[in-house]
């Protein structure tokens, strides 16, 4: 199987991101573990469910990506929004609900083009 980067379409809050950065511009985890291990002085193991959902995204965009505009729009509205990563071609979801933005990217200008990174929070991470 062949990878293509353009296979992969990530949405947040309605918008279609293009513009990325060069590298690993698309990640989204899990906030904790799902289960972690209690073991007992005798040596009996208890596993324990986590039952935290929440989950981060982090979206870098060139500096002169043509979404960014919108992006900011979203993040001063401060009102909750979805975001969605699909990668097609292997079947792979990833989605957050009720996610808002961490913070205001980094403000950065150089000789080259610059990274913008988004960090988002999501109340629900999924991944189907």
């Amino acid at each position: 199987m062949i990878f293509n980067f353009k296979d992969s379409v990530s949405v947040v809050g309605g918008i279609i991101l293009t513009g990325f950065m060069d590298g690993t511009p698309v990640e989204a985890e899990k906030n904790e573990d799902t289960f972690s291990q209690h073991v007992g002085a005798d040596g009996a193991v208890t596993y324990n469910e986590s039952a935290d959902e929440t989950g981060t995204f982090t979206f870098t965009l060139k500096q002169d990506s043509s979404v960014l505009p919108m992006l900011d729009a979203l993040l001063k509205s401060k009102e909750p929004f979805n975001v969605s990563i699909t990668d097609s071609k292997r079947k792979k979801r990833v989605s957050g609900l009720n996610c808002h933005f961490s913070k205001n990217p980094t403000f950065s200008r150089g000789a080259e083009v610059d990274a913008v990174e988004y960090t988002i929070l999501a109340a629900q991470y999924k991944e189907d």
